[in-house]
């Protein structure tokens, strides 16, 4: 018997199925064309909303969000077979598809190429979790209106 391959009765050690606990974490950003100021306070569901269905499409799940006029903020844990950049392009092009169908006006929602992504681990999760909700007290000029 090879040790930690089999249990000793002959019996899985997990009668339910492989084991499926991960512990990748990420902040991940991403900001507006040019920075442009171009998110407005009802555009912020949308966005979150967007990233939420995101996470659903991609197997990753978003624990945090913070929206500010000029960039997007998000903590999120993943499977090692999830791509943090399937989610990213699928957040960013369903976010803008959603707020430009929306907007009457003709100032459109544009992203900037790539983004930015940290990996995280577990013990900071929390901490990063609090920086994001408070990026509006942090950034009270970028709090979108």
């Amino acid at each position: 018997m090879a040790p930690g391959l089999t249990h000793p009765e002959g019996r899985r050690v997990r009668k339910r199925g492989p084991h499926k606990a991960c512990g990748l974490y990420a902040h991940v950003t991403w900001h507006t064309w040019r920075r442009v100021a171009a998110i407005r306070k009802h555009d912020v569901s949308l966005i979150a909303d967007s990233g939420r269905d995101a996470g659903c499409r991609s197997n990753i799940r978003v624990h945090a969000q913070a929206v500010l006029s000029d960039h997007v903020h998000v903590v999120v844990s993943y499977p090692p077979h999830a791509t943090l950049a399937a989610f990213v392009r699928d957040a960013k092009s369903e976010s803008a598809r959603r707020v430009n169908s929306a907007r009457l006006d003709a100032q459109r929602l544009r992203w900037c190429r790539g983004y930015y992504a940290g990996s995280l681990s577990r013990s900071h999760v929390l901490a990063a979790r609090s920086q994001l909700a408070r990026q509006c007290q942090r950034h009270p000029n970028r709090v979108p209106c």
